[in-house]
C-alpha cells in the first residue's frame, strides 16, 4: 500500500503514561486507594476496542517482621472519576504484587490487554495501591507508580 500526499491516514491514537516517584511511606490500607499525588491518565478508546496496559512500581514492607505485601491494581472510569467504573482495582487481574519478605525496594510490572471498549469514548485510568494485613507495627512503603495505556490496532 503506497500512500500519497492527500490520502486520509488513520491515525493509530496517543500512548498516555505518567511515572510518579513522590514516596507513600507508611501504608497500612487494606482497601485500595489512589494515594496523594494521583497517578492516572486520560486516553480516548481505540478502533479496535483494545489498549495494551503496564501498571507498576517500587515497593517494600519496611517492618522488623516483613509480612506486609503492596498491590498495585489499575481502576478505570468512562470518562472521568467521577464517571462509570469499567474496571475494579484487582491485583490478581492486571495488578503487581510484591513479595512480603523484601524490605528493600522492588521494581517490577504487569503487562495486560484491556478489551471490550468502545472506540471513540474517553476513559480515565488510574493506579490504585493495598497493603495485606501483616503485624502492627509493620507498614509497606510504596517508591514509584507508573502507568502507560497504548493503543492497540
Amino acid at each position: 500500500m503506497t500512500i500519497k500526499p492527500g490520502d486520509l491516514v488513520r491515525s493509530m491514537g496517543v500512548t498516555a503514561f505518567y511515572h510518579e516517584d513522590t514516596s507513600l511511606v507508611q501504608l497500612t490500607n487494606t482497601a485500595y486507594e489512589p494515594g496523594t499525588l494521583e497517578v492516572g491518565v486520560y486516553f480516548v478508546a481505540p478502533a479496535s476496542g483494545t489498549v495494551r496496559l503496564t501498571i507498576g512500581g517500587g515497593v517494600r514492607d519496611n517492618g522488623a517482621s516483613a509480612l506486609d505485601r503492596v498491590f498495585l491494581a489499575p481502576q478505570l472510569f468512562l470518562g472521568s472519576s467521577t464517571g462509570t467504573e469499567v474496571l475494579a482495582p484487582s491485583v490478581s487481574l492486571r495488578g503487581y504484587g510484591s513479595v512480603a519478605e523484601d524490605t528493600e525496594f522492588q521494581y517490577g510490572c504487569r503487562v495486560s490487554l484491556i478489551t471490550g471498549l468502545t472506540p471513540g469514548e474517553l476513559y480515565y485510568i488510574r493506579t490504585m495501591h493495598a497493603t495485606s494485613a501483616g503485624t502492627d507495627p509493620d507498614t509497606a512503603d510504596i517508591a514509584a507508580r507508573d502507568i502507560i495505556v497504548i493503543p492497540m490496532p
